[in-house]
């Protein structure tokens, strides 16, 4: 048995002071107490926050190998481009980096992570790590007539993943690079365990263009990058291309749709009402990497129990942190509180994944890892020096 203490402690649900969190040898909670019924020589203290592991969303591990290597600030079309152009690489390379990856993240204090997968090449450290991975094998491609191919290959990923004992499903990538044929496919699938969803949303303004009218720096990505012919392999909704999302996502499952940057506060609450099982996933660094732009996280507040935080790929950040990503938000968005901001990144990531009866909240009988946050201001908000240390 192990006993912990801080100035503060964040369950989740409240903050408290003078109490002491009692685990056993693993990790898990057996009890939340006083600290005055305890002998202060058996107690951990810690200056800080404590509060519980972190959940990140959203991330790319296969695309580690790529830090810092792509220009910043180019806009979503270009860094496509750019990304396709240099991702063929040794593969002994990007299994070193997705295992640094993983070590860095651990350090960072996340205990568990939704990550977009296109291969196979981060199974097995997933599969080995101590944090618990679900991964979105992520399913594409311009052309209606090869969708059977494009799922056929997924599900290889699937399988692979399955034999390896991972929570694995199979996803939209984004609303633009899905035609209808395979979004059937995708959500007509039962073997998805758990069946669950992440899309990348309204990351650029280009793709509102596009759906409207078929024109803008999509059509040239297609013409010109991909050699197809756009009017050929997409037709126009005269719509927003969350309007085309919504036709496919089953309401029963739940769904995070990542990045949102041009999402507006009408859509943001409408679908929200409409989709009960569906989640916000704010990626704040990536934004400002790709599109030198940020959602207005005000308006994220009207649903706030929905919103997770995701760190996107090492493609398109400099770190996998999470506690980076909140301070990111809270520096732009200072009426954002720290402890709604520590919400995102625990609970609402777990209820996410479906795996709120472990992560996400300190309480008894989770065992949900413990992180130390330091160098809080006194009114808790996140400082410049503020740091994150894994305790369990």
């Amino acid at each position: 048995m192990k006993k912990y203490s801080a100035d503060k402690i964040f369950t989740g649900k409240e903050m408290l002071e003078k109490s002491v969190l009692i685990t056993d040898d693993a990790g898990k909670i057996l009890a939340i107490d006083s600290i005055e019924h305890h002998d202060r020589s058996s107690i951990q203290f810690f200056e800080g926050v404590l509060c519980p592991g972190f959940v990140n969303a959203h991330c790319h591990i296969e695309l580690s190998y790529m830090r810092n290597r792509i220009t910043r600030r180019t806009g979503l079309v270009q860094f496509v481009k750019d990304l396709l152009t240099i991702r063929n690489e040794k593969l002994e390379t990007v299994l070193d980096e997705i295992e640094i990856a993983n070590q860095e993240m651990i350090r960072n204090g996340i205990v568990a992570v939704g990550d977009i997968s296109n291969d196979d090449h981060s199974l097995i450290t997933k599969q080995k790590s101590k944090i618990y991975y679900h991964t979105f094998i992520e399913t594409y491609g311009f052309k209606p007539e090869n969708a059977a191919q494009y799922f056929s290959n997924a599900k290889n990923v699937f399988y692979k993943a399955k034999e390896l004992n991972l929570a694995a499903s199979i996803t939209p990538h984004a609303p633009y690079s899905v035609p209808p044929v395979l979004m059937n496919l995708i959500y007509g699938w039962k073997e998805n365990h758990p069946e669950i969803f992440s899309i990348h949303n309204q990351e650029t303004e280009a793709e509102t263009k596009f759906f409207f009218d078929g024109s803008g720096d999509f059509k040239n990505l297609i013409d010109d990058f991909f050699k197809l012919n756009s009017a050929e392999v997409f037709q126009p909704t005269g719509k927003r291309s969350i309007d085309y999302l919504i036709e496919f996502l089953p309401k029963e499952n739940n769904a995070l749709f990542v990045h949102n940057t041009f999402t507006t506060a009408d859509e943001l609450k409408k679908t929200s009402e409409n989709f009960p099982n569906l989640f916000w996933c704010a990626c704040p660094k990536a934004n400002l990497y790709i599109e030198n732009r940020l959602p207005d996280y005000n308006c994220w507040l009207q649903v706030k129990d929905r919103i997770c935080i995701g760190t996107d790929s090492l493609a398109s950040n400099n770190s996998l942190s999470i506690l980076d990503e909140m301070k990111t938000i809270q520096s732009k968005f200072p009426d954002i509180k720290t402890e709604t901001l520590i919400n995102w990144a625990t609970i609402n990531g777990a209820k996410f994944l479906e795996i709120e009866k472990q992560f996400g909240s300190i309480e008894i009988g989770k065992q949900p890892g413990i992180n130390l946050i330091t160098e809080l201001n006194n009114d808790h908000s996140f400082s410049e020096r503020s740091a994150i240390r894994k305790i369990i």
